[in-house]
């Protein structure tokens, strides 16, 4: 069995990666330095080389936390690259085997969108939508799009926002549901548990890993 995680050098994705060594047969954690995923030539490139996967989970780095002012046209086409267009094309080109998976990394944000994270909360609601027809169109090959939803976690995009507003990680589990902010190895052990025990009832679902953040259900 075969993965492919991007974004799989640091992070949710190096987690996955370390957890998913341990059921598929070869796991490629895939950097910056491996595919640039604002280019589309580069994403193709890439899937043409790699064609032929089990298991792609689909992740990446956050956009810039900026105001609606700030944003100018090119930083939105970019991170449309980079969030949308992207994606959609591994998913398309990479050559997805039958009985497979294909996991989104996407935030509890887009459910719950606000004055922050515009970019990330809008170019990932609108993948979401286009991630649950997918599920739909490769029903067939028995391939199951399952998409998670984390929330504030232990890694260095937190760390880097909350310096913004000189915040320390220990200060900000202080606010969070019972204290605690989550480590990304919850949704690599996830990951793994799915892959490892063939879990196919999950298909075209959004599971957020978001510690209780969310109003409502």
């Amino acid at each position: 069995m075969k993965a492919i995680i991007l974004g799989g050098t640091s992070g949710i994705g190096k987690s996955i990666v370390n957890r998913l060594e341990k059921v598929c047969d070869k796991v490629i954690g895939v950097g910056r330095k491996d595919v640039d995923t604002t280019s589309l030539i580069s994403v193709r490139n890439f899937a043409k080389k790699n064609h032929g996967v089990d298991v792609l989970v689909l992740n990446t780095g956050g956009p810039p936390d900026l105001k609606v002012s700030d944003i100018s046209d090119e930083i939105w086409l970019e991170n449309f690259n980079k969030l949308f267009l992207s994606f959609l094309t591994l998913t398309k080109e990479i050559g997805l085997k039958n009985d497979g998976y294909v996991f989104l990394i996407s935030s509890f944000i887009t459910k719950q969108p606000g004055k922050e994270l515009i970019i990330s909360s809008s170019l990932r609601a609108g993948f979401i939508n286009l991630f649950k027809s997918l599920s739909k169109i490769y029903e067939e090959k028995k391939i199951c799009f399952i998409n998670l939803a984390p929330g504030p976690m232990k890694t260095k995009r937190l760390v880097n926002l909350l310096k913004k507003d000189n915040i320390s990680i220990e200060e900000h589990a202080k606010t969070m549901p019972g204290k605690h902010i989550p480590d990304p190895n919850e949704i690599g052990l996830f990951v793994e548990f799915v892959v490892k025990n063939k879990i196919k009832s999950l298909n075209g679902v959004t599971i957020p890993f978001d510690s209780g953040l969310l109003e409502g259900i």
